[in-house]
């Protein structure tokens, strides 16, 4: 059994998908898929909370979007978006796919993603086929799209594709906002995809960088977004911080910051 740093493993099993563990260290309790790196966190006593740095950079679309009621998520993992958003909105309605029913049942056994949740519905596939099917043949459209699809090996290819972005994008709402993390330290694929993200949203697009992280998340919008309109925004991220705790001022003075010299040469 692998170890760890003192952890407790609280679940262990296997499928043709892949190791799956739970492990508690102190009041918090993590997903592993089979290796060190966390895919999600939770805290054991209050699990609606965003405990991972790159999650709350994620939500950093509230940014843009603060009041969404529509929302998918690609990618559920211990489900810490759905019960971050369930909580803090109480009139969102939740799709999320997930392509491993062992995955499913983990979130749900162990890290309390509700099972009877009328404002939340659980799918079972492939991220890139859901978004064409929603695409193509329904007229549901997302407010946010937040796209995790990472395993023990890296982003699921099928959602790095242009034809993925270029769904994700139809989907959205006229003010809809695309989240998606992406591996910043492998720079010729996250170059790569933020081209596609930039093609498929018609330059709207702007990246966050996590922390002290590799992560990055780039953001694909519907509506451009102008420095100027970023700085109006402090009061209201002020006001909103307050009720959801995720560093939303700091995220915006980075967005600012990361995104002033693209901003500035479009609109100068």
């Amino acid at each position: 059994m692998r170890l760890y740093d003192g952890g407790l493993v609280v679940h262990q099993s296997q499928s043709d998908d892949g190791i799956i563990e739970v492990v508690d260290i102190g009041d918090t309790r993590s997903l592993h898929f089979g290796t060190m790196p966390r895919q999600s966190s939770m805290s054991l006593i209050t699990p609606h909370t965003l405990e991972l740095s790159y999650t709350e950079a994620m939500m950093a679309c509230l940014v843009f979007n603060p009041n969404p009621e529509k929302i998918l998520v690609v990618g559920l993992g211990g489900g810490s978006f759905v019960k971050f958003l369930l909580h803090h909105f109480p009139d969102c309605q939740i799709d999320v796919i997930e392509y491993r029913q062992d995955v499913i049942k983990v979130a749900h056994a162990y890290f309390k993603v509700p099972e009877n949740e009328p404002r939340l519905k659980i799918h079972l596939g492939d991220g890139y086929l859901f978004v064409q099917q929603r695409h193509y043949q329904d007229d549901t459209r997302y407010d946010l799209l937040l796209v995790d699809a990472y395993d023990h090996v890296g982003m699921a290819a099928s959602v790095g594709v242009q034809a993925f972005f270029d769904a994700c994008s139809e989907l959205l709402t006229l003010k809809g906002v695309m989240s998606v993390n992406l591996w910043g330290s492998d720079k010729p694929l996250f170059h790569q995809t933020m081209i596609r993200i930039n093609q498929s949203f018609n330059g709207k697009s702007m990246t966050l960088p996590v922390e002290n992280k590799g992560n990055i998340i780039g953001f694909g919008m519907k509506q451009m977004m102008t420095h100027a309109a970023l700085k109006k925004m402090k009061d209201r991220i002020d006001q909103q911080e307050i009720q959801l705790n995720i560093n939303l001022p700091k995220s915006l003075r980075h967005l600012t910051r990361q995104n002033r010299p693209f901003i500035s040469r479009l609109f100068a």
